[in-house]
């Protein structure tokens, strides 16, 4: 079952809420025709398949879908729920942004940190609280995607051959697929078809990071999501994303982001653009203003 809500409409942007929940319908094969877009995941996670590449929309990974594209979506937790925010954008936009390429791959993913999560969930629910001034608005979603470029450049990862590639694939999505269980080291790599030691070392230079590091950013990036939404119970959401007890979920919040999951959650409660702004601000310069 597919949920889409339209949060914010404009010359230059619209801002889509999606949730994708079991039993799945209204995704699959879309022939294309629509604006370029980013995705941006607040939980659970889906493949874009476009132009024969295979993207990974999930916490840390946002995916750029180029204009006009042919695309195909698949779950790797067929029986999950999947939320994400879509922003699409206007061609103005997508040149301000440096990316107005004829050539470009038409998906491509941009991998970022919690501390982007947290923002771009902070963003949708800025919008959501409603009372924007239009220019504002613009300028905010701007400032956001202006600030995931240059963070994705400085943890771009190493290039890596298409046998390495596929190895990787293999245990990214049995982690995003199974983001509340433990895998362990030893089954990952028996997917990959590799020894454990072998795996370790080309995930971390494939992606950047660790496997405990990629789980970890998996989790918490799930869990800031529903945070996000309002989450109550807070021992269950632990358990939901594959902590092993509320003080552990708390403990990773904290040595990641500087707060609990309830500080956390009354952090998005008074979000709103003006202060999202200001904080965006002070992390990347602007190129050119919206007209």
């Amino acid at each position: 079952m597919a949920i889409m809500q339209t949060v914010w409409r404009s010359s230059h942007f619209q801002v889509i809420s999606q949730e994708c929940k079991y039993p799945r319908g209204d995704c699959g094969y879309v022939q294309g025709g629509e604006p370029a877009r980013f995705i941006f995941t607040r939980r659970g996670s889906f493949a874009m398949h476009a132009g024969g590449k295979t993207c990974f929309a999930r916490p840390g990974q946002a995916v750029l879908l180029q204009k006009n594209v042919e695309y195909r979506v698949s779950h790797p937790e067929a029986e999950g729920c999947d939320c994400c925010t879509d922003v699409w954008f206007d061609d103005a936009v997508l040149d301000m942004l440096g990316l107005a390429n004829t050539k470009a791959q038409p998906c491509q993913a941009f991998a970022h940190d919690l501390h982007f999560q947290k923002t771009h969930v902070q963003m949708l629910l800025s919008l959501r609280h409603g009372g924007a001034d239009p220019q504002e608005a613009d300028e905010v979603l701007l400032d956001t995607l202006e600030h995931l470029l240059p963070e994705h450049a400085s943890i771009r990862p190493h290039p890596r051959g298409a046998s390495i590639a596929r190895q990787v694939a293999r245990v990214e999505e049995a982690i995003i697929g199974h983001t509340g269980e433990n895998l362990s080291i030893h089954e990952l790599a028996k997917l990959a078809g590799c020894s454990s030691f072998h795996l370790c070392r080309i995930f971390r230079n494939s992606t950047g990071q660790s496997l405990r590091q990629f789980r970890l950013q998996q989790r918490l990036g799930t869990a800031l999501g529903r945070l996000g939404e309002g989450e109550e119970d807070l021992a269950a959401l632990a358990c939901d994303v594959g902590f092993s007890s509320h003080s552990h979920m708390t403990d990773a919040f904290r040595q990641a982001l500087g707060m609990s999951p309830r500080e956390m959650r009354e952090h998005f409660r008074r979000s709103d653009l003006h202060h999202l702004r200001a904080r965006l601000a002070t992390l990347s310069p602007r190129r050119h203003p919206l007209q």
